[in-house]
């Protein structure tokens, strides 16, 4: 009898020991100080038994020989606001590691229960509305996303892309070149291979979406630590290594061939590291006769890194990223059809590099307040070559030449202070030295005779102090006050912005807020050293006196939270928008709409004469993922116009007038007959996933071309004086990506295949004039496209 309870006993002991698991661990902190929390309830609520643990003296809690699969931990601590992690997923090959951020309530003893439901919390607490945080997870699984940050964005509500071919925002109407790029406290330059200077979007991005955290997404009225922009804001986080274990990743898709290499620097100490690498296979992609939008082969790589160094009060993190990028566009290469990078009888040569890197140190004074110090260092360089050629792609000749490189130094110091449970403050200061050096030139017409648009190098400088204050007179209500002042030396221009938020928690359902930001932003550099030439060869810069753009935004908004995890948010908006910089002719342009094109010209002699205003409604459904299943569903009615210096009022370039975004997905984890082989080994567990999305847009706007001058010119000719009346019919994309896990025991690997436009369909781009047919040719956007990717965690 003995003998067969020793028996059972280690068959079903090796069974449990055999499980596939792996660890979920983390340190868990005061929201504001970053003081650690001791002795906090960490509990998975997923399992049954549910299985739990505390935090230690440091903060930091482990829960190991979790299995794999989806799981729901609830994080508790006296005096503090619960925190919930829905459907956090646990994998072989990479432990789950959390930075767990709690927050003070005002108030005990008020008796008001407080329920663990912020999934949609932004990580910036400060934040009233138009925000949301989005993870990792939901850009990789998006459909369409391509693991890129900024395609994911273009599915909240209120955002749309500007076209197929680059991976810009529009921002309720705004330019994308309103966004604001933050990486680990740093405001970055275009974080996108083949950008170009003024312009926040590009094809491919350079921010790997491997190596990010949770992050916050901001659409508007902002809290005061943000400045420099007047559409949204992009606060994102890097990733820490893992300090205990040495992990690998293995990637290739349509963003290049890719690896990742993370883990601590030794036993003994707590610091950790994480580097990623990637390089361009899109010449694959041309090889198989796949059609990107160009018959032009892109080459690039980039890197990004992060080193966490732990202190005995706080962290000190190193980190960065790089990209060089280049591609030729030859004009008897390029598609009949019509290309979404170039112009047909040209040769274009591009090439563009960009690098950033950061040294931070967060230090905690006591109990309630900390200082942190930020430096970096960027730059940005761009190479373009321009050659036409004749009607038989021969006898190349130089039309345009640009070699321009813009950088800067960064520093910046940063204190907060939590008064009270009720009351907090945070100050700091953003220091900027630009540097640049400005070279290009376009031919004009004479052999030999190049004009100079700009011939320029120096410095300057940009002050953005700010400080923020917010109070909490009970649990339910948070009060939020600041100030922003922005200071740029080229033209010593300057202005002082307040910014307010209010928000009211009625009950446990419902939720008001009403938000105020004033906003300001910079012009291009390229913008203020622009040359002039008169009829005596004399050249002047008419640009370097303009003024900041500004912008009032005011946001209303109402969230209800119903069961099932479902989400309904209403957000309507008014903004007006003034100093915008036009022309002292009369003309319709205005830099309000830059962007609307990717070679967009700037002009001379420009005013800050110019106004506009967006206004709109937003409505957003939403089910994060619970029981393998979620849903997005959102949709948004807008208006965007501006006024020139002609004092006509028209449509700006981004108004679409309302936007559809549809998406869903499941996700159907296979229940297995045996769980463990006849070695007594445990079977790999497999998982299928089905992500769509349909997104309808408003038509892009444009600007007519005159058939009958065109062709009596030579050239195209459009029609200013109605700039931007026109609109292409809607469009509509229907996206479906097809997903297959397979997680070991120590290996997790996945494939997916994301078609892209499933019905084919044929969305407008542009259209232009050809004098040798004396006809118009249309352009559309990406067909019907597959991807297909393979990673591979261990």
């Amino acid at each position: 009898m003995k003998n067969w309870i020793t028996i059972l006993f280690l068959i079903f002991g090796t069974s449990a020991f055999s499980q596939i698991t792996n660890t979920i661990r983390g340190v868990i902190t005061d929201e504001f100080s970053g003081e650690p929390l001791i002795g906090a309830n960490v509990v998975i609520t997923s399992l049954d038994p549910i299985k739990g643990t505390v935090s230690d003296f440091n903060g930091e809690f482990r829960l190991d020989s979790v299995p794999i699969g989806r799981h729901d931990l609830v994080i508790s601590y006296i005096g503090y606001a619960p925190k919930n992690y829905a459907n956090i997923e646990l994998n072989t090959g990479k432990e789950m590691v959390l930075s767990v951020k709690m927050l003070q309530l005002s108030n005990e003893l008020e008796g008001v229960e407080v329920k663990a439901n912020n999934a949609n919390e932004t990580l910036n607490k400060l934040a009233t509305n138009s925000s949301v945080s989005f993870s990792v997870e939901e850009a990789q699984r998006y459909a369409g996303s391509l693991n890129d940050v900024s395609r994911m964005a273009q599915n909240f509500a209120g955002v749309q892309g500007a076209d197929d071919s680059r991976n810009d925002i529009i921002i309720r109407g705004n330019s994308p070149s309103g966004v604001l790029y933050r990486l680990g406290g740093l405001d970055i330059p275009n974080p996108n291979h083949f950008a170009r200077f003024g312009t926040t979007g590009g094809p491919v991005s350079m921010l790997n979406t491997n190596v990010l955290d949770k992050s916050d997404f901001f659409t508007g009225a902002f809290p005061a630590e943000y400045g420099n922009a007047l559409a949204g804001v992009f606060d994102l986080n890097l990733r820490r290594g893992n300090n205990k274990k040495f992990e690998f990743l293995f990637q290739i898709g349509f963003n290049g061939l890719e690896g990742m290499f993370e883990g601590p620097f030794s036993k003994k100490s707590k610091a950790s590291f994480l580097i990623n690498y990637r390089y361009s296979t899109l010449g694959l992609f041309k090889l198989m006769g796949i059609n990107f939008g160009t018959t032009a082969v892109p080459n690039y790589q980039d890197m990004n890194f992060n080193i966490t160094i732990p202190t005995k009060k706080g962290v000190t993190r190193i980190f960065g990223l790089g990209g060089i990028s280049k591609i030729q566009f030859i004009a008897k290469e390029l598609s009949a059809d019509g290309d979404l990078f170039a112009n047909g009888g040209e040769d274009t040569y591009f090439k563009s590099l960009t690098g950033v890197a950061g040294l931070s140190h967060k230090h905690r004074l006591g109990n309630s307040n900390f200082i942190e110090l930020i430096v970096g260092v960027q730059a940005a360089a761009n190479s373009i070559h321009v050659d036409t050629v004749d009607l038989n792609f021969e006898n190349p000749f130089r039309t345009y030449g640009n070699n321009t490189m813009e950088g800067k130094q960064t520093t910046s110091f940063h204190y907060g202070q939590k008064l009270s449970s009720k009351h907090y403050l945070k100050t700091g200061i953003y220091f900027d030295v630009l540097f640049y050096n400005l070279q290009d030139s376009v031919f004009q017409g004479n052999p030999n005779d190049f004009l100079n648009l700009r011939n320029t190098k120096g410095a300057s400088a940009l002050i953005q102090p700010y400080i923020e204050y917010q109070y909490k007179p009970t649990n339910r209500i948070n009060l939020n006050f600041g100030l922003h002042y922005q200071h740029l030396l080229v033209g010593n221009q300057w202005n002082i912005e307040p910014r307010f938020g209010f928000d009211w928690k009625v009950n446990e359902s419902n939720k008001l807020s009403l938000a105020y930001g004033y906003h300001s932003q910079t012009a291009p550099l390229a913008l203020y050293f622009l040359e002039s030439t008169d009829s005596l060869g004399n050249t002047f810069k008419t640009n370097t006196d303009v003024k900041f753009m500004k912008s009032h935004h005011v946001v209303l908004g109402y969230e209800l939270f119903l069961k099932w995890g479902i989400h309904l948010k209403l957000e309507g908006y008014y903004q007006y928008i003034h100093d915008a910089l036009v022309e002292e002719k009369s003309s319709s342009y205005s830099l309000i709409n830059l962007g609307a094109a990717f070679d967009d010209i700037y002009r001379d002699s420009l005013t800050n004469n110019g106004f506009g205003y967006n206004v709109g409604g937003e409505i957003t459904v939403e089910k994060r993922m619970q029981n393998g299943l979620y849903f997005l569903v959102n949709s948004s009615i807008f208006n965007s116009e501006y006024k020139a210096s002609d004092g006509v009022w028209r449509n700006t370039a981004f108004n679409g007038n309302f936007t559809v975004n549809i998406l869903g997905g499941y996700e159907w984890r296979l229940k297995q007959k045996k769980e463990f082989n006849k070695k007594g080994k445990p079977n790999p567990k497999v998982a299928f996933t089905f992500d769509t999305k349909v997104v309808m847009n408003g038509g892009g706007r444009y600007t007519e071309i005159l058939l009958a001058e065109s062709i009596a010119a030579g050239e195209e000719v459009r029609d200013y004086n109605n700039s931007f009346a026109k609109q292409w019919p809607l469009y509509f994309k229907w996206n479906f990506r097809l997903g297959f896990k397979m997680i070991g025991k120590k290996v997790t690997q996945e494939w997916a295949v994301d078609f892209q436009n499933m019905t084919n369909r044929k969305n407008v781009f542009n259209y232009e004039y050809l004098d040798e047919s004396q006809s118009i040719r249309y352009i559309y956007q990406t067909g019907f496209l597959p991807i297909v990717q393979y990673r591979i965690l261990f």
